[in-house]
């Protein structure tokens, strides 16, 4: 404040005849979610009518400064900030709804996957210049835990007029922000160049975000040498300068709890000296407390408290920046002389709410074959007019492929029509997974799987799984996918099942390895259906059958018979928001099988199954989620083989046989008549983030003809339990009990089902 008051001095006593208005500088500090108090801080100065002449941030801090500089008031910066889903954002997925089927089958089941392969793995957009193409193992591995299609996306939504290269002098704020190169060891200031690039490298966070490649640089978050860059706003010009340092000076006892917490801290290892000189240097310091939160604090209460905290840590300076005010208005009334404004860029256009026309549509990293795969049915055409949603359908649906590590777009130009320039950024075509489970059922399961090319447009793919249990299974697939979103497709697979049958209120033993080869025809990358239809063959070696035949009498008991051959067709359709925790959408599967006697020369009839599963979400408000389901399944001709009955129970679909259906009240599997119809009712209710509490009632009808149906007394099972949504799936505690079993029992589970 001293060297303000001594420069207005001189401005206004000694040198009146070339007087003209300090300049104002405001500098932003990084910190990741800390970051949104920034947009407190500027809500103040605007309030306060405080001229922002300079503007510059490292980090979050170049975000909210760089989107400030190109128009973006406070306000608008605010519902920004509190309309995202900052766990989208800060991620590389995209919405469960938006992938394709077999994605989400993937995806469900895994606990960890990782990608292997040739691929280009840098973050790269069409601004950078690529290198060449690495093979070694250690290239295979990432930089970091997120490569940031997601955020970079979003600026470009946010910067619609910002994407050429640009003087950031010309921005309706003069604007500059801090990055700093890990090969030179230096650090970068942007003052020109493209800004969204600017921004995401200057908010690379070591570790988290994948660095940023810019000609012969590799570029990392700026907080790493310069996190407070009072020198660069004095460097254009700034002869006063507000500066907001996230958190009390005096906090000796910074929180670390999560890896981009650890990364800001370790960078200030670094730059202690130069924070202090960097303060010593600021005329008007706002500390906005940030204690209790993290660098990833994006849930919607911290963002809004944040807000709020800087918003009064402003106001807790607000005698100094009225004294500010009132010298400034005083020093412009003196200026002598013509007072034309710079000229400036237009204020950016918001793509997420309004509409743009495209110009020229190009496209960087694809093959032809791919550009007609790919964009040939893209409504992304030059004379287009779309929004922020279409462009966003369009590359979710590219992404969606798996086939790229990112794809991402810039619109070029300031005025309509914008061309339009997509990149594409080949991803590794492989990948292993590893799944772990463990239940009070079948103890503990180790899924292992690889699948090689799963990850291309077309061509040849072949896939590999077992399952580590006590009932071990194995598969293997190769398929060819054709451009035309279709694929044929061979599998070999084995299991080996020890099946508890309870029925008439006795336990039976069976166990039996079952080796199937199919041959089908299905679809490839279709987002929420697949279908299905080809030929199954199967071969049941049955070890033993501890039980009376007379306990199952609806069913062919002759284990002689052991070949069968059926032809199938099955379709299956997946639009939930999640699998295990639903909130909305739903899930249809109906299968037909056809099982005939020859070519054996099996003296069995010839019979059919038909099996179907309906299952809805219906929400009540944001905690409270009803969830309906409906399953069937129904035998049709005479002298079924048992290995073909009605199986019912347990808690996870096809553990032990494919056609096994789940039933809430007990963990045996039971056998049950020709026709089975069960409906389900979960209510589930979420108590705190991750927290879940739920009560589940079943009904089951069997019955063999339909003039029987309802005369036998239904199965009623009912469930209690609690569930807790962890980074390795599900962890659940369920207490059940049925009329069927006359039993209270238990049920506990960690992790994904497979």
């Amino acid at each position: 404040m001293k060297r303000f008051l001594t420069i207005t001095f001189l401005l206004l006593t000694i040198l009146p005849a070339f007087a003209q208005r300090p300049k104002v500088g405001v500098v932003l500090c990084g910190g990741g979610a800390k970051g949104a108090a920034h947009v407190g801080v500027l809500k103040v100065l605007e309030e306060n009518n405080i001229p922002i002449d300079y503007i510059v941030g490292t980090s979050m801090g170049s975000i909210i400064g760089g989107l400030y500089a190109i128009g973006y008031s406070a306000a608008e910066l605010d519902s920004l900030i509190m309309a995202q889903d900052w766990n989208f954002v800060m991620s590389d997925r995209i919405p469960r709804s938006s992938r394709s089927f077999q994605r989400k089958r993937t995806q469900d089941e895994y606990t960890l996957r990782i990608p292997f392969g040739a691929g280009d793995y840098s973050r790269l957009s069409a601004s950078m210049q690529r290198r060449p193409e690495e093979t070694s193992f250690l290239s295979n591995i990432p930089l970091a835990m997120v490569d940031g299609q997601n955020i970079y996306n979003l600026f470009t939504k946010l910067s619609v007029g910002y994407q050429d290269s640009l003087d950031f002098s010309l921005m309706p704020i003069p604007f500059a922000c801090v990055a700093v190169d890990v090969i030179g060891k230096k650090e970068v200031v942007f003052k020109s160049g493209h800004f969204v690039d600017a921004i995401r490298s200057s908010m690379a966070i070591p570790g988290y975000f994948s660095p940023v490649r810019i000609g012969d640089m590799v570029l990392i978050d700026g907080g790493a040498l310069n996190n407070y860059p009072v020198d660069v706003a004095r460097e254009m010009g700034a002869d006063i300068i507000i500066g907001v340092k996230l958190g009390e000076l005096d906090n000796k006892e910074p929180v670390i709890e999560n890896i981009g917490d650890l990364a800001l801290e370790v960078m200030d290892l670094y730059m202690d000296t130069k924070l202090a000189h960097a303060i010593e240097d600021t005329d008007i310091l706002i500390t906005p407390s940030t204690k209790g939160f993290n660098t990833l604090s994006f849930d919607t209460q911290s963002l809004r408290t944040l807000i709020d905290n800087g918003e009064a840590a402003a106001r807790n300076k607000m005698e100094e920046l009225q004294k500010l005010n009132d010298s400034l208005s005083r020093s412009e009334q003196m200026f002598i002389g013509p007072k034309k404004a710079p000229e400036h860029y237009r204020k950016a256009i918001r793509l997420d709410r309004d509409s743009i026309t495209l110009g020229i549509v190009s496209y960087n990293g694809l093959k032809p074959k791919d550009v007609h795969l790919l964009l040939d049915r893209s409504p992304l055409k030059p004379g287009a007019r779309i929004s922020g949603q279409d462009l966003e359908r369009e590359v979710t649906r590219f992404y969606n492929t798996a086939a790229f590590q990112s794809v991402t777009y810039l619109l070029r130009g300031q005025t309509d029509p914008y061309d339009l320039e997509l990149n594409f950024v080949a991803g590794r075509p492989s990948e292993m997974g590893l799944g772990f489970r463990f239940d009070s059922e079948e103890v503990a399961a180790i899924l292992l799987g690889v699948d090689i090319n799963a990850n291309t447009l077309y061509g040849s793919k072949f896939s590999a799984k077992a399952k580590l249990a006590y009932n071990m299974q194995a598969e293997f697939k190769y398929s060819y996918a054709f451009p035309s979103l279709a694929q044929v497709g061979v599998g070999y697979g084995v299991r080996s099942s020890n099946l508890n049958i309870l029925n008439k209120g006795m336990v039976s033993n069976m166990g039996f390895t079952n080796h199937a080869v199919t041959a089908a025809f299905s679809t490839s990358n279709v987002r929420d259906i697949d279908i299905k239809m080809g030929a199954r063959f199967d071969y049941y070696m049955y070890r033993r059958l501890l039980s009376e035949g007379e306990l199952f009498p609806n069913y062919d008991m002759d284990l002689d018979r052991n070949k069968f051959l059926s032809a199938f067709i099955q379709a299956e359709v997946d639009r939930r928001d999640q699998k295990y925790y639903p909130t909305s959408g739903f899930d249809l599967n109906a299968k037909f099988n056809y099982y005939l006697n020859k070519p054996f020369g099996s003296d069995f009839t010839n019979f059919s199954a038909i099996q179907a599963h309906f299952s809805g979400v219906v929400p009540f408000g944001d905690r409270v989620a009803f969830i309906l389901s409906l399953d069937n399944r129904t035998l049709i001709g005479k002298e079924v083989p048992l290995i073909y009955g009605n199986f019912m129970g347990g808690f996870v679909a096809g553990r032990y046989l494919d056609h096994q259906i789940p039933f809430l009240g007990f963990t045996h599997t039971h056998l049950f008549k020709n026709v089975l119809a069960i409906a389900t009712l979960d209510t589930r209710a979420r108590i705190f983030d991750n927290h879940y509490v739920y009560a589940s009632a079943s009904y089951a009808q069997d019955f063999v003809k339909i003039k029987e149906a309802f005369q036998d007394t239904p199965v009623i099972g009912v469930r209690l339990g609690y569930s807790y949504n962890s980074v390795i799936g599900p962890l659940s505690a369920d207490v059940i009990w049925s009329n069927y079993a006359h039993a209270v029992g238990a049920y506990v589970s960690i992790g994904y089902t497979f």
